[in-house]
């Protein structure tokens, strides 16, 4: 991280002391800028036609991310079920979160430098539309070529999705002479809120398109007990396979009901960026052209930035472990779980009904989870997440699925549900918050560590017994509260409270970038 200091105003305008922004002087009780790279704004040309449109803009985000994932999550999810043969399902969706490590290193500046904010997201979801299209025909010559595009694309994508609410955030506070890191945190919460519905809407139409066919049966004992701990991708029949006329069915699935998911999940991904190019504002309407990572730097000066924020910031370094978890934890639900606790024992038909519950949860919490953190603090609202992902690791080592047992799988899915929501939401608010005025560099690392817990993830539940990759979890997730846990003492000790969220009695407060 950059040495020059960079204080962010976090509260009431009645502070005793100065404060600087982005090397300006905002002088304590006025909320006024004298200089900035910003040009000066105040509430006197603020109107509620633009308190609207910057509403409007997170909801035009949110629904863009929502079409899109609805079917890149829902067909991500499948993969282990419907694309067994020789892992080729978990295995490309390896390639895309390994693709996704090497472009987190240079592609978000490059992408935000050279298109804006704006256009680099329509781009970059436009290029997702490849992946769900090969799906007509998941070959390796189809589905390792548009992993790979995918990939390059979901870096950029994901830090100009959060440059771009952190940036608005932080100029319309300066505005309203507000705390940044509130409206931040209402802007993520809102959108993951938005976001986390694809898992109903598209488990919606996964149930319906992969209604169970007559012939399905249950396993047997001998097969159950190769499913939920005990099960291993890799040796195990993941799918019923039979051979119809040189047409094959995977997990008892007609290939017609393939197309159709392919066909309607196309039609969402389509709809997700064109909805950004014409419903969002350019970035330009709140200080995109004098945000300091893009004043004077060239394309090597973005990638070295990029490159060395995790180097060179002590606060990159402990929250890197916690930003590993939230991928390892979203790539062993999406894959191993589904693979091994839902397809395996009850049938692939189940597992939309489940991801329904999972996603609902999610959804719903990401937006409650804000309004309990602004009240109790950040520290129980993880302490909260990191119990319940623990707790169902741990009762599922020692549990074996049935049918007759199939409801405790949608307490669980409720539970996952609650703890990702935490992670997806307060992690992404985080970083927002200890790095403000480096958004790309710090968000390109969020996404290169999430991404490598996605590819570990995928890359280990394919290749050993699950139990022993559970073990794995309840470690990592350990070790990473631990760095969690560090950040907050060391802001305990810069600022006098635990939690950064909550000003001291309602009073200003800075966060310093030179961690």
């Amino acid at each position: 991280m950059s040495t020059d200091k960079a204080d962010v105003f976090l509260g009431s305008s009645d502070a005793k002391d100065d404060l600087e922004v982005d090397g300006s002087k905002l002088e304590a009780g006025k909320g006024e800028l004298k200089s900035s790279k910003i040009a000066p704004v105040s509430m006197n040309t603020w109107t509620r036609r633009d308190e609207l449109n910057v509403w409007k803009n997170v909801m035009v985000i949110g629904f863009g991310f929502m079409f899109l994932f609805t079917a890149f999550q829902n067909m991500a999810a499948l993969q282990s079920s419907l694309n067994p043969s020789d892992g080729i399902g978990v295995y490309t969706l390896a390639i895309i979160y390994a693709t996704i490590i090497l472009s987190c290193f240079f592609l978000p500046t490059i992408f935000i430098k050279t298109l804006k904010v704006k256009l680099s997201l329509v781009v970059c979801q436009a290029m997702y539309t490849l992946y769900i299209a090969a799906q007509f025909y998941p070959k390796w010559g189809t589905l390792i070529p548009s992993s790979i595009l995918l990939g390059l694309a979901a870096a950029p994508m994901w830090s100009a999705k959060c440059t771009y609410l952190s940036q608005m955030g932080t100029y319309v506070a300066k505005v309203k002479g507000t705390s940044s890191e509130v409206l931040i945190n209402r802007f993520f919460g809102i959108f993951f809120c938005m976001f986390q519905t694809w898992g109903i809407w598209g488990n919606i139409v996964t149930a319906t398109v992969l209604a169970p066919k007559s012939d399905w049966m249950e396993p047997d004992a001998a097969g159950l007990a190769q499913c939920g701990a005990n099960f291993k991708v890799v040796h195990d029949v993941v799918a019923e396979v039979t051979d119809k006329g040189g047409e094959v069915e995977e997990a008892g699935v007609a290939k017609e009901q393939v197309y159709m998911l392919a066909g309607i999940y196309l039609v969402f991904a389509i709809i997700g960026p064109t909805i950004i190019f014409f419903f969002l504002d350019p970035l330009s309407k709140y200080g995109e052209d004098e945000r300091k990572e893009q004043k004077g730097k060239s394309g090597v000066q973005l990638l070295m930035a990029t490159f060395s924020h995790f180097a060179k910031n002590k606060y990159q370094m402990l929250i890197m472990p916690i930003t590993i978890w939230s991928g390892l934890e979203q790539g062993w639900f999406g894959a191993s779980f589904t693979a091994a606790f839902i397809t395996c024992p009850i049938g692939v038909h189940n597992i939309g009904y489940i991801i329904i519950v999972y996603a609902s949860t999610d959804a719903i919490c990401s937006f409650l989870f804000g309004w309990i953190l602004k009240r109790i603090g950040r520290i129980p609202v993880f302490l909260m997440a990191a119990v319940f992902n623990m707790s169902v690791i741990l009762i599922l080592l020692h549990w074996t699925p049935t049918v007759e047992h199939k409801a405790y799988l949608y307490l669980f899915a409720i539970l996952w549900g609650m703890g990702d929501a935490v992670w997806q939401t307060q992690i992404n608010a985080f970083y927002g918050v200890i790095f403000p005025g480096q958004e790309e560099p710090a968000f390109s690392n969020y996404r290169l560590w999430e991404s490598l817990g996605f590819l570990a993830a995928y890359l280990i539940g394919n290749n050993i017994v699950l139990s022993t990759f559970m073990w794995i979890l309840v470690g990592w997730l350990s070790v990473s509260f631990v760095g969690y846990i560090i950040i907050e003492v060391l802001e305990y000790k810069r600022t006098g409270h635990y939690s950064i969220y909550l000003c001291d009695g309602g009073k200003t407060t800075a966060v310093e970038q030179d961690h």
